[in-house]
């Protein structure tokens, strides 16, 4: 979001969602107002160029709930349900399925199950039927009262948002806009986070610009992964993070809102305010971190603000503006560079899709090696061991040691931490991720601040 942009409720794109009519299914779950409980939803692409990425969810999918439960300090295993929508094109792009809902469930062996039937195939053109997936996800049965999350992991745009050779330039055939659908989703309280498998997603014009806007719009955070080997750290770290970012909404959201919405004061001077406020009673967070590998443009800025100001992408498509060159930083690309040279002995994600008449992509970025995660944190008697996410861990990726828990070894400001095994290893280039818990962002108030404000709008 630009810095200079006017902060108030109109200028994140507030005032449209007003207008907007409420979808057909409301939350049927009330849940329990006095209980900590999470719905989460994974919406996975399941077109052709995703096999790594599915087979990543599939196989971790047990461990990922197990330290959300244990990290999360949830009480029953009712307290977690986790839901499933997968997605591939409409017809005649695709033929297979435009969307498959499996629902929640607390049976999270049934989880795997069902993610053990998806497998990656077809997709047609470039975009994907992204819209039609994000309604399902909006539409299911929330509990009103649990914390409320949609991780959907993809390396596409979804339909009209004026990439070249889109099957359907005017947007989704099913009518929905999904710049309509988030904000929906942030008036009912539900956190998008976007897994942007790259650099496939980059090889489009306006794609990253698009998701950055659409997870702005909810609160939530854009994760670019260049291996699906860091899925399971990204989602984890997400989770926990979003469940502490929900615990000071419903602390301090009905006041920062009325500031907001009742006295039109600006999201930026309150969640300033906030922040202020939050670190006198030394307020603490955890906040998951994944280096940037974005170059920042004007243009890019631009797309960004046009697609969260916009009522719909009919709206937004003649105001974009294309980004001139690559959009990755010069650190990830002599990276890149570097470990392309030793490819031929490294595992390799799996290619993806170019879209049509699209410029030829970059090569493709070997996964991450294996690493060890030293910690003293057990995750449901696992021994320790266990092979939780394909690399020999130590129970489970988070160590809380020095004010963070490192988990993959990235190293973005801090020292490292004495619980890092391989503290004599130089960066070797390779991305990283990391869940720190320290005091709370600017960033983060802000993200609470515009939550409060989309949910007291809806009420």
């Amino acid at each position: 979001m630009d810095e200079d942009m006017n902060m108030d409720a109109t200028g994140y794109g507030l005032q449209p969602a007003f207008q907007l009519q409420p979808a057909l299914n409301q939350p049927v779950n009330t849940g329990d107002p006095n209980r900590k409980q999470l719905d989460l939803v994974f919406v996975q692409d399941c077109t052709g160029s995703q096999g790594t990425y599915i087979s990543s969810a599939t196989k971790n999918i047990e461990s990922i709930c197990a330290h959300i439960f244990e990290s999360g300090k949830l009480q029953s295993p009712e307290d977690l349900r986790v839901g499933l929508v997968a997605f591939r094109d409409h017809p005649p792009q695709d033929h297979t399925y435009i969307t498959k809902n499996f629902g929640f469930s607390s049976d999270i062996s049934q989880v795997h199950k069902n993610l053990s039937t998806l497998y990656a195939s077809g997709g047609g053109d470039g975009p994907e039927a992204v819209t039609a997936a994000l309604a399902e996800a909006l539409n299911m049965d929330w509990r009103q009262y649990a914390s409320k999350m949609v991780v959907l992991i993809a390396d596409a745009p979804p339909h009209g948002i004026g990439e070249y050779g889109d099957g359907f330039d005017e947007g989704s055939p099913d009518g929905n806009d999904p710049l309509q659908l988030a904000r929906l989703m942030a008036q009912r309280g539900i956190t998008l986070f976007f897994v942007a498998c790259e650099p496939a997603l980059s090889g489009y014009s306006f794609a990253t610009d698009f998701y950055q806007a659409l997870t702005s719009i909810t609160s939530g955070l854009m994760l670019p992964l260049l291996t699906a080997d860091l899925l399971t750290h990204a989602i984890v770290g997400s989770v926990l993070e979003n469940l502490d970012m929900e615990r000071l909404v419903r602390e301090v959201g009905h006041a920062v809102a009325q500031r907001i919405l009742g006295n039109n004061e600006s999201v930026d001077d309150v969640a300033r305010e906030l922040h202020e406020k939050l670190l006198l009673r030394n307020e603490s967070t955890k906040k998951v971190v994944i280096e940037s590998i974005y170059k920042e443009s004007d243009e890019a800025k631009h797309n960004v603000a046009v697609f969260t100001q916009a009522h719909s992408l009919e709206e937004a498509r003649p105001l974009l503006k294309r980004v001139h060159g690559t959009r990755f930083t010069d650190k990830y690309l002599q990276a890149r560079h570097s470990l392309s040279r030793s490819a031929y002995s490294s595992p390799y994600t799996t290619a993806p899709r170019s879209p049509p008449g699209s410029p030829a992509r970059a090569p493709i970025v070997p996964a991450s090696p294996p690493r060890k995660v030293v910690t003293d944190f057990a995750a449901f008697g696992a021994p320790k061991t266990a092979s939780v996410f394909g690399t020999a861990v130590a129970s489970t990726p988070f160590s809380l040691a020095g004010g963070k828990a490192a988990f993959g070894g990235m190293r973005v400001g801090p020292p490292k931490s004495a619980f890092d095994d391989d503290d004599e290893e130089e960066d070797d280039g390779r991305q990283k991720v990391e869940l720190r818990e320290d005091s709370i962002s600017l960033d983060q108030a802000r993200r609470i601040a515009m939550q409060s404000a989309w949910r007291s709008a809806r009420a």
